[in-house]
């Protein structure tokens, strides 16, 4: 009895201990449209940015298609550019540059800019 009651108390220890160890992932965006022939750069914050001096920081950028109900023909997805793209103000923000070099008379592209900040646990 006194060896189940022991192993028990491990076993419920066990969770504990895997989610010390595990990480936090937490995610910020903005979605735009973006005309053709048209050049804006979107700026966004970390989440928790500069809180914990272990974090990592990342971002991307994912072109998800022509606009809902947009006027014009299909625009080409390979035809949207991210001519820079990285950490800004002191590494507290994720900015792009990008640019829809699909010709005039095709509908605007939506684009969305995510910033991800992975926090190692504890918080150090």
């Amino acid at each position: 009895m006194r060896r189940l009651l022991a192993t028990s108390a491990a076993l419920a220890l066990l969770p504990a201990t895997a989610l010390a160890s595990s990480e936090v992932i937490k995610h910020a965006s903005r979605t735009i449209t973006l005309a053709p022939g048209k050049t804006r750069t979107v700026t966004v914050p970390y989440p928790d940015a500069l809180k914990y001096g272990n974090a990592t920081y990342s971002g991307r950028t994912i072109v998800l298609g022509a606009a809902p109900g947009a006027a014009g023909s299909a625009p080409e997805r390979a035809l949207v550019k991210v001519s820079l793209a990285g950490s800004v103000l002191g590494g507290s923000e994720y900015q792009a540059r990008i640019t829809n070099t699909n010709p005039s008379g095709t509908a605007p592209e939506r684009v969305k800019v995510i910033a991800t900040t992975v926090e190692p646990l504890p918080h150090g």
